[in-house]
């Protein structure tokens, strides 16, 4: 039972890494629209996912103001696969 709450705290970081290995670089903005993350557990969630390396942030200089844009490293990649993996085995077909 304590791992499904664990899992439950790291709903927001899964659906990050999810979402950006579906989608591939976004803004945090179209990361909290289309992966449905509220704004203080998206920042949170690419902090420690930048702490441990998932995914790196690239400023966009050439637009007004500038832009985060946030991708999966080769790390994060392997580990949006497994997620992958695991919610195609839990769909129903």
């Amino acid at each position: 039972m304590d791992s499904l709450k664990v899992l439950e705290k790291q709903s927001g970081f899964l659906r990050l890494i999810y979402y950006l290995g579906e989608n591939g670089e976004k803004t945090i903005t179209e990361i909290m629209e289309g992966a449905d993350i509220p704004v203080h557990q998206l920042y949170a969630s690419i902090e420690k996912a930048l702490q441990l390396k998932l995914v790196k942030r690239r400023i966009d200089k050439s637009s007004y103001p500038n832009r985060s844009l946030i991708s999966l490293t080769t790390k994060g990649k392997r580990l949006a696969l497994k997620l992958k993996e695991i919610t195609d085995l839990l769909t129903f077909q």
